[in-house]
């Protein structure tokens, strides 16, 4: 269906509308930022095609502005037919750029169409060999495939054209951790970290992957790093303990363990769990108690953390208690049960798991 558009009556403007129409807008919007003129100089050979774009910027100019309104969402497999349909290759257009077309790969990746999201970004490369970040998407999205080999390869490419990439650096490490590789990981983690000194989670990283190669020094000397701007990190501090206890400085590691009883959990949630396990190890069943139901109590997300407080029911002879909390657990979050058996290990014996119908 065509509808056409006359505006004015000396020297009118007619614009013919169909079904290719907002594909044009979604070309301009897409690959060149809004920006028609360059649109109109990649398609200079079809000057129907080009005289259609004069319209709809005239139409813009005289009426109203066209935005992603008329023609969401973007359907990829649309945008390459029609590219086809004038044989125009990524190769071909030369005033395009590739920025659009990354952000279109996180939508996609963000509704878990993966392989199109893939597609989008192999076009992306090919638009434009130099565009880094579409290299580091493509290679995250392999090693989440689990194919290790490619996702160095995009990765590595990315930093070679973008060295401040630090995204990158983080995903190689990964890939070669995974891999056992560990001394590369660690070349890759250390590089992020001087580029990045507040991600956290690679000093943690950094430090496992030190302890996996038995160079404990080397690992507390990261964790000790991390501890000048996070000095009461609970998860440093236990990492710190066991690495010390590793190296035969029972003085360390005693040093630090004080240090986690003393500390208001509430200020690192992340470190709530450890916090728990080392005051049950010290037998501070009360305490755990008094705090674990309080942010049960305060914030519904925390629900997890009555396992914990399920232990210290049982080493304060609650049985009736800590039976119901493990039942609810197995009800609502039984992976998340299944995932802490160690921890139940470690803090209870076999009858006393089986008190509190943990088999």
């Amino acid at each position: 269906m065509v509808i056409r558009l006359i505006l004015g009556t000396q020297d009118p403007f007619i614009l013919d509308i169909d079904d290719e129409t907002p594909l044009f807008v979604i070309l301009r919007d897409l690959f060149y930022s809004g920006d028609w003129h360059n649109l109109r100089k990649d398609f200079e050979e079809f000057p129907e095609v080009v005289q259609k774009i004069r319209g709809l910027e005239k139409l813009e100019e005289k009426v109203t502005s066209l935005n992603e309104i008329i023609y969401e969402p973007i359907v990829w497999t649309e945008v390459v037919e029609f590219l086809e349909r004038y044989g125009l290759t990524p190769e071909k257009l030369l005033h395009a750029t590739a920025d659009g077309l990354y952000e279109l790969a996180i939508e996609y990746s963000d509704k878990n169409q993966i392989e199109r999201a893939k597609d989008i970004l192999k076009f992306a490369m090919k638009l434009d060999k130099n565009y880094a970040p579409a290299y580091e998407l493509y290679g995250t999205f392999l090693l989440e495939d689990g194919d290790v080999e490619g996702a160095i390869k995009y990765l590595s490419r990315s930093i070679e054209l973008d060295p401040w990439l630090v995204q990158s650096y983080s995903m190689i490490g990964e890939a070669y951790y995974n891999i056992g590789k560990y001394d590369k990981a660690i070349e890759f983690w250390e590089k992020e970290i001087k580029l990045s000194p507040s991600n956290t989670f690679t000093y943690f990283m950094l430090s496992d992957a030190y302890t996996k190669m038995n160079d404990f020094e080397k690992a507390i000397k990261v964790l000790e790093k991390f501890r000048e701007t996070s000095e009461n990190s609970i998860i440093a501090l236990y990492e710190l303990a066991e690495l010390y206890r590793k190296v035969g400085n029972e003085n360390k590691t005693k040093e630090y363990e004080s240090l986690i009883l003393e500390i208001d959990p509430r200020n690192d949630p992340n470190g709530v769990e450890i916090w728990a396990k080392v005051h049950l190890k010290k037998g501070n069943y009360d305490k755990v108690i008094q705090v674990i139901d309080n942010l049960v109590n305060t914030s519904p997300e925390s629900r997890h953390l009555n396992l914990i407080l399920a232990v210290a029911y049982v080493k304060t002879n609650q049985i009736e208690k800590a039976r119901k909390l493990v039942e609810e657990l197995k009800d609502d979050d039984f992976w998340y049960l299944y995932g802490k058996r160690e921890f139940f290990d470690e803090l209870l014996t076999q009858s006393e798991k089986e008190l509190c119908g943990i088999k």
